[in-house]
């Protein structure tokens, strides 16, 4: 019985291994045919995506992604009063640890909550169970990003970006407490040394921890950078196909959006009726985009965890972002209207 039950064990693994390599083989194949079709197309999307990691993305998070490597590497969240983070362990049914990477994913952007909650897992603070649920709603799109690029740069309305802003953060905290509320019962929210990576022992001080946290952000941040430069080339490229075949501007928006984040925006603030390219917007910044979650499983990687209900939840954030941001211009239509004088 125990023979047959590890064989069993054996094979699943290798079914979902090699329908994963079928298709991102053929994604892959894909891809190349794209790039070498439209090699000037690629290069000039290359160049802009490098442009966006020099002037954007690794000034908006670097310095963020060495600072919570040395929160949560230093101790400091397990050193704060306990009534501090009591609601956000209430709420969301997460540890000091947790809550820690909530917050901070919420403020700094992606992919700082996932690599909080991971770091946290490793140093034995979060369990396995918690920290897959923590990376449901962990990871969204900066204030920055939000306000400045969306809200002021694409529809000329800071107040845009602002409620978009609150309605991608009220999506997140809704989806850590229904993630909360339908875990099981045998679950507990307790430190389980058994299943984690504890590093405790080793771990830097003094000024090694800086010097730690600086390396640690530096390999993150490249393979942050990376992914923003692939997905640049891809989402350039792809729309060039698309543009060739005269398909729907729509169809356009919905293909840029599933990709990339900043692609999709853009695309969809071009949409003709305000409210619709408005919801296209809130569902890119609730789903984040291919390229964001590639970041969040490289950050993951070799941590054994689970992503099943990560995606799922992500796309279900994207779907209520564009329900309830369609509510707040239904209050407020005056939002996507230019503000003037801004």
């Amino acid at each position: 019985m125990t023979f047959l039950s590890a064989r069993e064990k054996q094979k699943r693994p290798v079914g979902r291994v090699l329908t994963g390599q079928v298709l991102f083989g053929l994604f892959s194949v894909f891809c190349l045919l794209l790039i070498l079709r439209n090699a000037n197309i690629a290069i000039t999307y290359m160049s802009r995506g490098l442009h966006l990691c020099a002037r954007t993305v690794v000034p908006s998070l670097f310095p963020f992604m060495v600072l919570s490597e040395l929160i949560v590497s230093a101790g400091i969240v397990n050193r704060l009063p306990n009534t501090l983070l009591a609601p956000f362990r209430r709420l969301w049914g997460v540890s000091n640890a947790g809550g820690c990477a909530v917050i901070l994913g919420m403020l700094c952007g992606f992919p700082i909550g996932a690599k909080c909650a991971v770091r946290a897992y490793e140093e034995g603070q979060m369990t396995q169970e918690e920290t897959e649920r923590v990376l449901c709603f962990s990871n969204n799109p900066s204030s920055a990003f939000l306000i400045s690029t969306v809200g002021f740069s694409l529809w000329g309305n800071r107040r845009f970006g602002t409620a978009l802003y609150a309605t991608v953060l009220g999506v997140s905290a809704l989806t850590g407490v229904a993630l909360n509320l339908t875990r099981k019962r045998h679950q507990k929210n307790t430190l389980a040394g058994c299943d984690v990576i504890s590093r405790s022992i080793s771990a830097p001080k003094g000024a090694r921890l800086f010097t730690e946290a600086i390396k640690s952000a530096t390999g993150s941040m490249l393979l942050v950078c990376a992914y923003v430069i692939f997905f640049s080339t891809l989402v350039g490229t792809l729309g060039l196909v698309l543009n060739a075949w005269h398909a729907p501007t729509w169809v356009c928006s919905v293909l840029f959006c599933l990709f990339e984040l900043s692609g999709g925006v853009s695309q969809a603030s071009a949409l003709d009726p305000p409210l619709l390219a408005a919801l296209f917007c809130a569902f890119s910044a609730g789903w984040s985009g291919l390229s964001v979650h590639c970041q969040v499983l490289s950050v993951c990687d070799g941590k054994g965890l689970s992503f099943r209900k990560y995606f799922l939840c992500k796309l279900a954030q994207g779907l209520l972002c564009a329900l309830f941001f369609g509510l707040v211009l239904h209050l407020f239509p005056d939002l996507t209207v230019p503000a003037q004088g801004v």
